[in-house]
């Protein structure tokens, strides 16, 4: 099947939207941070961090859409003290049902273009479930390197403790 793809970043309008999209990978997976109560945020505290990020020049949300369907999302946040406003860290969250079409390599190429010419972020980072195998994959054909890991770094349903790998990559003007 073929789609039309639009990439764009985020804008105060689409805070339901996201807060959607959020709460639907929470409910599809167990590799992200997100679980079934998905990102547990109100309508009004997701505008107010959307228009955060758009004040910010080392901070970015990336939306994919799918035949005008919200598909995907890729945010890069960072802190705004001056020792530490460089390093971006990284979420990638994409619907079940678009997994394996390379939509996460879409929103990862765009993303890093972005950091490359942003002025500001000079590494990105991220953690992923050692299990995640593809996700593993995606990163290191994008150029991160896992520089460690972190047993019990996460925790799922039922209690039970997975590994993560820490994973970054310095971004060159």
């Amino acid at each position: 099947m073929e789609y039309d793809l639009l990439i764009r970043e985020v804008e105060i309008h689409d805070a339901s939207a996201v807060i959607n999209l959020l709460d639907q990978i929470g409910q599809e997976s167990t590799f992200t941070s997100l679980d079934e109560n998905g990102i547990s945020m109100s309508e009004s505290e997701m505008e107010l961090f959307i228009n955060q990020q758009a004040q910010s020049d080392n901070q970015i949300t990336l939306l994919a859409f799918l035949n005008d369907d919200l598909a995907g999302i890729i945010n890069i946040t960072a802190d705004q003290r001056p020792r530490v406003r460089h390093i971006g860290d990284v979420f990638l969250g994409i619907k079940k049902v678009f997994w394996g079409c390379g939509l996460g390599s879409i929103l990862m190429e765009e993303a890093i273009e972005w950091a490359k010419s942003s002025g500001s972020i000079r590494r990105l980072q991220l953690t992923v479930q050692k299990r995640n195998t593809a996700a593993v994959h995606l990163y290191e054909k994008m150029g991160f390197i896992i520089e460690g890991s972190q047993e019990r770094g996460a925790c799922i349903e039922g209690g039970e403790f997975l590994d993560v790998y820490l994973m970054g990559q310095l971004i060159d003007e």
